[in-house]
């Protein structure tokens, strides 16, 4: 069984190559969509209150279609993401047209994935913690492979049981610690004023996501 780079390794290789300028500008470049509508959620917060606490129809379809839109922009930056954390970490072209370019082509099939993904999940966490747990792990590859192998979703998530084999635990400890990496970053944001330090989150989607990304590598390679 291949060795697996500590968790706090590949955290520390996961911010030498996003703190790259080129990287760095690069990756947030492909966030900015997200960012675009974590300023618009902030704004929210200053508008008077006769506005935010207004019943109006219209209002309050008006916020459901942007929370409509904003989840199916952050599916799309999600899948664009994983290419261009390829290109970061493997050598390749930094443009933000073709990274799009593949996002979008890839988009219908992640969108479905996504949907399928978080559903197991839910329904793991509704019937005990355990078998939620155990779908997080199993499937936390999945939409990697289905960007980079172009795989359906069942080949997809198969994929990623697999390469869990054997290595549940030690996947399941490094997916925590990455997340509490997440975690810290976000707390330590949050008290920038004026709804900042949400913004600039938004923008370091690549850093969060790199860690898993890495570790996948190592599996898969």
């Amino acid at each position: 069984m291949k060795k697996l780079s500590s968790p706090f390794a590949l955290i520390k290789k996961s911010v030498e190559i996003f703190e790259k300028r080129e990287n760095l500008i690069f990756l947030m470049e492909v966030y900015l969509p997200v960012a675009f509508f974590s300023l618009l959620s902030v704004a929210q917060d200053y508008l008077p209150a006769s506005i935010k606490n207004s019943n109006s129809v219209w209002l309050s379809i008006g916020t459901g279609v942007l929370q409509l839109i904003y989840l199916l922009v952050g599916v799309f930056v999600t899948a664009s993401a994983i290419t261009a954390l390829g290109k970061v970490v493997e050598g390749g072209e930094l443009s933000l047209r073709k990274t799009f370019r593949a996002g979008w082509k890839k988009y219908w099939i992640f969108l479905l994935l996504s949907i399928v993904i978080t559903a197991l999940y839910l329904l793991g966490f509704v019937l005990l913690i355990v078998p939620g747990v155990l779908f997080v792990v199993w499937f936390a590859f999945s939409k990697f492979i289905a960007i980079e192998t172009g795989s359906g979703i069942k080949e997809s998530l198969l994929k990623s049981k697999t390469l869990v084999k054997g290595i549940y635990w030690k996947t399941l400890g490094r997916l925590i610690i990455f997340g509490l990496f997440a975690v810290v970053i976000d707390v330590v944001l949050s008290v920038i004023p004026y709804g900042l330090g949400t913004i600039i989150s938004s923008l370091l989607g690549g850093l969060f996501m790199l860690p898993t990304y890495l570790l996948y590598k190592e599996i898969s390679g």
